[in-house]
């Protein structure tokens, strides 16, 4: 039972480790992946549906989980802004945005947490949202540890919260 509460986090955590690598490819090989093309607007939006769930299964203020939730709309709205041929100086920019806002929840959703979900919560946040600052001046490699820790802490997440759900039904079980 609590795997299918966790299936999300782990499915992020797959189609996010696939939109990285298309990322961090040259051109050439992944420009039927990039902004603006079907399966890269397909790709992305999925990933950022399935964190919706995530989001809402982690403990959090309201506050935060509205950053979160706003991170995902603004997200998508952007892949979709991309492949309807908008400027990418323009939905880049709001996407960058949009990262802000994602760095508050996911720097919130980890902080009550110890450990490994801590650490790499609060480094996605910081590359995620520090970068928003300095992406007009720093290559998009300064992104590229973001592709390693995101990864490592959705999977930590989606095993958090099947330890929490397991745990809490053993609860009731024994009630």
């Amino acid at each position: 039972m609590g795997n299918n509460r966790a299936f999300p986090a782990f499915a992020a955590a797959v189609l996010f480790f696939i939109r990285f690598v298309f990322f961090f490819l040259p051109q050439s090989i992944s420009k039927g992946v990039q902004d603006g093309t079907m399966f890269g607007a397909i790709l992305a939006v999925s990933e950022h549906m399935i964190m919706l769930p995530v989001i809402a299964a982690l403990p959090a203020p309201q506050w935060s989980k509205a950053a979160g939730y706003g991170w995902i709309v603004i997200d998508m709205a952007t892949d979709i802004m991309a492949l309807n041929g908008v400027d990418p100086a323009i939905y880049i920019s709001l996407r960058y945005g949009g990262h802000i806002s994602a760095a508050v929840w996911f720097a919130t959703a980890s902080w009550t947490s110890r450990g490994a979900i801590r650490i790499f919560g609060l480094l996605t946040a910081l590359n995620l949202g520090g970068y928003s600052f300095i992406a007009h001046y720093a290559p998009p490699v300064v992104l590229a540890p973001l592709s390693i820790w995101m990864i490592v802490w959705l999977i930590l997440i989606g095993q958090h919260i099947a330890r929490r759900l397991e745990s809490n039904n053993n609860i009731s079980v024994s009630s």
